[in-house]
């Protein structure tokens, strides 16, 4: 039964990413007065780029076409071992802790920046030195808010510590989760690349993530926005599940209706997350590329601040 549990889990998240992304971009049209697009319109750009033909630049290698297919992979495979729609560890979850499948989005990133640069674009290589740049700032912040967690649980497994802030009101309430949840949550516009550190244009001063794709066409460029999808999603997923509302995610003993029910409450909560970033997106102006920095700065010191609430606490 588990291991049906794993491709329930991996459906779900190739079927309802899109659908996130969609209501995103849906809620921040209306927000701003608009009819816009329908919440199912990543889907039918996705079909769009199924139907169409790849065109490869002559001087590209075969790292340029297998980037897209390989990130889809990966983040198949996180999918499968992170707290999505259930709070035990299902067959693959033992294969990487949350140490583990940090070094799993590095690779990811990796692969997605070398594909780019394989393109030979100028574009792209903008969005790529922009993007690493970016990268060396929020990965320690990223290994610093898992550390801060694996204190508190004693491990750095994310079903444990999901386990751990669900069952210890003196942790969830406790200011080192709060300084580590606001400084994920800043990364977490990095990653997913919201305002005010990327906007969604082509124009050159705001391009980042949409300039890394920039000779991508067809189904290479449908497996390279799947990917983004996928990657928002599980990020998502891991946000509100293991730091902001680990309750009522299906315990062992929950069968299989108990997690089809939840994976529609899963939807809500990211739904009122999308609603924030949507919000935040319709609000707030596109920072200049070295005021990012600053921003990452603040998160830097959020993680450390719950570094030293801990042992102030203890």
């Amino acid at each position: 039964m588990s291991y049906l549990y794993s491709l329930v889990e991996i459906v779900y998240v190739l079927i309802a990413a899109p659908l996130i992304v969609g209501i995103q971009l849906s809620l921040e049209e209306r927000l701003e007065s608009k009819q816009g697009p329908s919440v199912f319109q990543p889907y039918f750009d996705l079909v769009k780029l199924f139907h169409k033909e790849s065109i490869v630049p002559r001087v590209s290698s075969p790292v340029f076409r297998l980037g897209p297919y390989i990130i889809v992979m990966f983040y198949a495979f996180l999918a499968m071992i992170l707290p999505i729609i259930t709070a035990f560890p299902l067959p693959f979850a033992p294969s990487a802790d949350f140490i583990g499948g940090g070094l799993f989005f590095g690779a990811a990133a990796a692969i997605k920046k070398f594909s780019a640069i394989d393109s030979r674009s100028n574009y792209a290589h903008l969005g790529t030195s922009r993007s690493a740049s970016l990268a060396v700032f929020t990965e320690p912040i990223i290994m610093l808010i898992f550390i801060m967690l694996g204190v508190i649980s004693n491990t750095n497994n994310p079903f444990v510590i999901n386990n751990v802030l669900r069952s210890s009101p003196q942790w969830y309430y406790s200011l080192v989760h709060g300084f580590v949840t606001v400084a994920f949550f800043m990364v977490l516009i990095i990653e997913t690349g919201q305002l005010p550190i990327e906007s969604h244009t082509n124009g050159e001063l705001g391009m980042i993530d949409q300039a890394m794709p920039f000779e991508y066409t067809g189904t290479d460029l449908a497996m390279y926005k799947l990917a983004f999808y996928m990657k928002t999603f599980i990020l998502l997923s891991v946000f509100l599940n293991v730091y902001v509302i680990p309750f009522g995610v299906p315990m062992a003993n929950s069968g299989i209706m108990t997690i089809i029910i939840y994976m529609g409450i899963h939807l809500l909560k990211l739904s009122g997350l999308i609603a924030i970033f949507a919000l935040l997106n319709t609000t707030v102006s596109k920072f200049r590329l070295y005021k990012n920095f600053d921003f990452l700065a603040v998160a830097f010191a959020l993680a450390f601040l719950a570094s030293l609430a801990y042992y102030i606490i203890k």
